[in-house]
């Protein structure tokens, strides 16, 4: 998706939420729900443009952001679906208020907004309360379809998202564990049946590895994306590459080099030994 003079035009709106203006804009209704991840889980997710066509592909098709930056985003995305016109979404965020808003500029639903006050009730537990409104008046039964539509995509998007959250929460705490982690040889399987199935998926002192037969031999990558830790663990593509599901990041499994040039290379991978049939992982030393 390329971007036009016409997109990047949209920098010159205010980069803070207007809390005062909430008043003046029709109120749809809303949608409520407790999350089982932190405040600073939820508002990373809420800047991060960049996951919504790969974690939300039944929603978006394709984004290409204008500008971001600590006071949220703005983009153009494409819906999911034949003969989607593109949209220009606006993100603020006031971290203050822990309170986010999101704008439909144009395209489909073009003044409709979308104010979320997340509120913490324990370190890894929030409610969010998201409210739907729209700067032009809307008839009531137009205003019900709208209400019925937006509450059944965010329902979706936030199944989607808590998946994301709390697959990345987990990976930051697997990280922690890891730095107290020994640093001793590592079981990772039956050499036969880690062949029969493909590969397989390790955790070590050194981070996550994922071990694969590649038909010839045995290639041993890092499972973790240098991005935000997302897993590597999927099938290859035909050119030997594993894509991040969260943001699309695709690496070469046998050098680890990140071939979107988005990102860092991943981390070298320990040896492997195989004993007795038996294959072991071995931090602290490189794969030859």
């Amino acid at each position: 998706m390329r971007l036009t003079g016409r997109d990047r035009a949209f920098n010159t709106r205010p980069d803070a939420v207007d809390h005062g203006r909430v008043a003046t804009l029709q109120y749809l209704g809303n949608y409520e729900r407790r999350l089982p991840v932190s405040m600073e889980r939820m508002l990373e997710n809420a800047l991060d443009w960049e996951h919504l066509p790969h974690v939300h592909a039944s929603s978006f098709a394709d984004i290409a952001c204008i500008d971001s930056g600590r006071w949220g985003w703005r983009a153009v995305a494409r819906a999911a679906g034949e003969g989607a016109e593109d949209q220009v979404l606006e993100l603020l965020v006031d971290h203050e208020r822990s309170y986010w808003a999101t704008t439909v500029l144009t395209g489909a639903l073009a003044g409709i907004e979308i104010h979320t006050q997340a509120t913490a009730i324990g370190d890894r537990e929030i409610t969010i309360d998201v409210r739907f409104l729209s700067s032009a008046p809307l008839a009531e039964e137009l205003a019900r379809l709208y209400l019925a539509g937006l509450q059944q995509q965010y329902a979706l998007l936030y199944d989607e998202d808590v998946a994301l959250m709390v697959a990345r929460q987990a990976a930051l705490d697997d990280r922690a564990r890891r730095r107290d982690a020994g640093a001793g040889r590592v079981l990772v399987g039956s050499a036969a049946a880690v062949r029969a199935a493909g590969r397989a998926t390790v955790e070590c002192a050194g981070g996550r590895y994922c071990v694969r037969w590649s038909g010839s031999g045995w290639v041993v990558h890092s499972a973790v994306c240098t991005h935000q830790l997302g897993p590597l663990d999927g099938a290859l593509d035909e050119d030997g590459g594993v894509t991040c599901p969260w943001h699309g990041y695709r690496f070469d499994v046998a050098t680890g080099a990140n071939l979107d040039g988005r990102c860092q290379a991943l981390a070298a991978p320990p040896a492997l030994e195989e004993s007795e049939g038996r294959l072991y992982l071995v931090p602290g030393a490189a794969t030859p």
